[in-house]
């Protein structure tokens, strides 16, 4: 069908109308200084009255910057959309068939501009606005122009940030006069005019799906001295609800946290360095708990006022997630595969909002590396690639700050790590060899192969190794599972010098690209040589750091091995063995996965369960209570842990009743 042509216009409030535009978009080793956006956490509301002789099929395509919920006669229709920056920027299309009536209808749309430099957003740019057409039976019924209302909704006050900045602590007024604005009775006499917005947005269509939402009923509630107690059992995404009533101007504070404290209480300041306190101001009548913002968290506490009463029976978790519909199964009904497999689907199935993001608590950002596991394990478990393949192109598409790309995707918080497209490339060949998809490959092939070109050019030596980064390198993370890595790794500076992760990294990703094009673009055995001339202490049996090191670190030697780095039979058994003793437990996330993807596909078949069911690792989160993975194998290994982290989720990958191609040599895409 094609992208739809908006009859609309992009709307927005007076004060942003003329907004001179903040540019957010910068190398991450600049010395460019956002400014804070002066308008921040601004809840703008839209309404529109239409008659209707008669319905039929209808459609809602509509946008907002930064976001939007779309109510239809009172009624929640639709959230969205996925962030994006402003020269791709989403659009949904939503069946709002089921809402309509003949006869008067009132389209109501509660829009966020946060404001605020994050992993979120591409927000603090000054930039906001909705565009929005119905259609009905084929025709356009509203078109978004200066005939919407619009009003900045006074009910919701910051009370400080939590995270890196993530989001606002929320201070919901039931009495404000904007409560309540989504029905059709609600007095809107006192609105103005929307006003047309000067920002210039070119639209797409969303590539993903939509948000679903679902109720999670309360698995304890308990009467306290304080208030009320809330278990939902496990750890979910999404807001509290519930009702209550007391005397106009009361407080009732909301604690919500992923943890019990020994003093039986919910931890709201959490690992993960969030803090989920927020407040509800009574308006002496039945108010409805109304946040905005979502949380990761699995406990609540009700705080009450000496005259506030809550309905026990209207307390849910409404759970926002993407569509989730498993299709694989665990190959064995072995009872630790079980806990295993059990954890990673819940973390994959409630934790992903709209694109596959690290975690949905700390940061709610969608890292390139991270992101490209989380979205491989969630299309080898559901069949739906396209979180993958948006990951890609998104990631693509900020070429636009550099051309070795950035590491946060569709956020206004820039940061840059040099494995990260590298990763990118190297799941493109498993995604390949997944799906059999030529197409899409060929689509990103020019794209790829010029970002592989630019590291060459920029960051290589007269051997074909990396020997800079204007860029950090990860090597691993947490920083305390490099095992003593011999190199200088600090954020926030130009990495120079050759080391070994960075390069197996790279020899990976050339050659993924030759086998997916079927050509010797790249000379990796003139690589291989060269990092093995390098790295490799053949009296030792073992990878150094450095070539100037005499330090060999577990991380060098399992990404050589994992990359097909290895130059004889001898450093394989010894790896394998020091392996079997040390265990997947001195990996974390981004060598684990590497690891457990090459002991399966070289066909050593026991090793990856061997790994995979260790106590020290992904048991070990079960050990200690986990319903959703951590960030590290256990709480106390990182000082922030978050106990809802999807990247080590990718554990499924290995358990499920997926293929896996060995043998990659006709698996070309020449596109």
């Amino acid at each position: 069908m094609g992208e739809h042509i908006f009859k609309g216009k992009w709307i927005t409030s007076r004060e942003f109308a003329g907004l001179e535009e903040i540019n957010v978009f910068h190398r991450y080793l600049d010395e460019t200084k956002v400014k804070d956006s002066a308008l921040q956490n601004r809840q703008i509301l839209f309404r529109k009255k239409i008659w209707l002789e008669s319905t039929g099929e209808a459609k809602a395509y509509i946008s907002a910057d930064d976001c939007y919920i779309l109510y239809i006669n009172g009624e929640l229709a639709g959230a969205g959309p996925s962030p994006c920056y402003p020269f791709g920027y989403n659009y949904n299309c939503i069946d709002v068939t089921p809402f309509l009536k003949a006869g008067e209808n009132t389209v109501a749309v509660h829009t966020l501009y946060q404001g605020l430099i994050n992993r979120v957003w591409v927000s603090g740019d000054n930039r906001h606005g909705l565009i929005m057409d119905l259609e009905s039976c084929g025709k356009t019924v509203l078109c978004s122009d200066e005939t919407f209302l619009c009003k900045v909704h006074g009910g919701y006050k910051a009370i400080g940030t939590y995270g890196y900045n993530t989001g606002f602590l929320e201070r919901c007024d039931a009495s404000a006069k904007e409560a309540g604005f989504e029905r059709a009775d609600f007095d809107d006499s006192d609105w103005e005019r929307a006003v047309l917005s000067d920002k210039a947005w070119t639209l797409r269509e969303q590539q993903t799906k939509m948000p679903v939402f679902e109720n999670i009923l309360p698995s304890e509630i308990r009467k306290t001295s304080f208030g009320y107690f809330i278990d939902f059992g496990k750890n979910y995404v999404g807001n509290l609800k519930f009702s209550a009533c007391g005397k106009r101007g009361e407080k009732l504070t909301i604690l919500c946290g992923q943890e019990i404290g020994d003093d039986g209480r919910v931890k709201y300041h959490m690992r993960s360095n969030c803090t989920y306190r927020d407040e509800m101001i009574l308006s002496g009548k039945e108010d409805e708990l109304r946040l905005f913002d979502f949380k990761a968290f699995r406990y609540a506490e009700l705080v009450l006022g000496e005259e506030t009463k809550v309905n026990e029976d209207s307390i849910f978790l409404a759970a926002c997630h993407y569509p989730f519909e498993l299709k694989a199964k665990p190959k064995t009904e072995n009872a630790a595969f079980k806990k295993i497999w059990e954890m990673c689907v819940h973390t994959l199935k409630y934790g992903i909002l709209h694109s596959p993001v690290d975690c949905p608590d700390r940061e709610k950002g969608q890292y390139l590396g991270d992101g490209c596991y989380i979205a491989l394990t969630f299309g080898a478990l559901t069949g739906d690639w396209s979180l993958f393949k948006a990951t890609v192109r998104d990631a693509l598409s900020t070429a636009f700050v550099t051309k070795s790309l950035l590491a946060c995707l569709n956020c206004s918080f820039i940061q840059e790590i040099a494995e990260f497209p590298l990763i990118m490339i190297i799941c493109t060949e498993i995604y390949f060899s997944l799906t059999g998809d030529g197409k899409f490959v060929g689509e990103v092939k020019a794209e790829t192969e010029a970002l592989l070109d630019y590291f060459g050019k920029a960051y290589t030596d007269g051997s074909g190794l990396i020997c800079r980064t204007d860029k950090w390198c990860v090597a691993e993370w947490p920083e305390n599972f490099r095992d003593g890595y011999d190199m200088d790794l600090p954020q926030g500076k130009e990495i120079k010098g050759v080391h070994c992760v960075i390069n197996a990294y790279y020899f990976a990703a050339c050659e993924a690209v030759n086998r997916l094009t079927g050509c010797s673009r790249y000379d990796t055995a003139a690589l291989k040589e060269a990092y093995i001339e390098s790295f490799y202490d053949r009296e030792k049996l073992c990878f150094r750091d450095r070539p100037e090191s005499s330090h060999s670190s577990f991380i060098s030697n399992a990404f050589s091995y994992s990359f097909g780095l290895s130059p004889d039979d001898k450093f394989e058994e010894k790896f394998l063995s020091e392996l079997s003793e040390k265990g997947i437990y001195k990996l974390n996330i981004f060598g684990s996965f590497r690891l457990l993807y090459k002991l399966k596909t070289d066909g050593h078949c026991r090793l990856p369960e061997e790994q995979l069911t260790r106590r020290d690792a992904w048991l070990n989160m079960t050990a200690e209570g986990a319903s959703t993975t951590f960030e590290t194998w256990g709480k106390e290994l990182k000082w922030n842990t978050s106990l809802f982290r999807l990247t080590l989720s990718y554990a499924a990958f290995f358990i499920a009743d997926t293929d896996f191609e060995t043998d990659k040599s006709e698996s070309t895409a020449k596109g």
